[in-house]
């Protein structure tokens, strides 16, 4: 089956351009903000967060005296051999 020609749309008037115009910058102007509220709501939640062995961020945490190093993984084989110990 073939599809009827569809025509373009008629260009808008002036004042019609102008309100599509202002939309425009309305929903911009909400996704801008919504941006920087992600923007703002990561950085405090993130800066909340210990997210090294001296915990926080890198830049704005100076190192605890307190810290303690993060303890080593066991290796492959011990690992295993815990998993096998619990099972029996």
């Amino acid at each position: 089956m073939t599809e009827p020609q569809q025509t373009p749309p008629p260009p808008l008037d002036d004042e019609a351009r102008q309100a599509q115009k202002r939309r425009n910058w309305w929903l911009a102007l909400a996704l801008f903000a919504f941006v920087i509220l992600v923007g703002v709501t990561t950085v405090v939640r993130l800066a909340d967060s210990e997210l090294g062995p001296d915990g926080g961020f890198y830049w704005s945490n100076p190192p605890q005296s307190d810290s303690q190093p993060m303890p080593d993984l066991p290796a492959a084989d011990e690992a295993r051999s815990d998993e096998e110990g619990s099972e029996q």
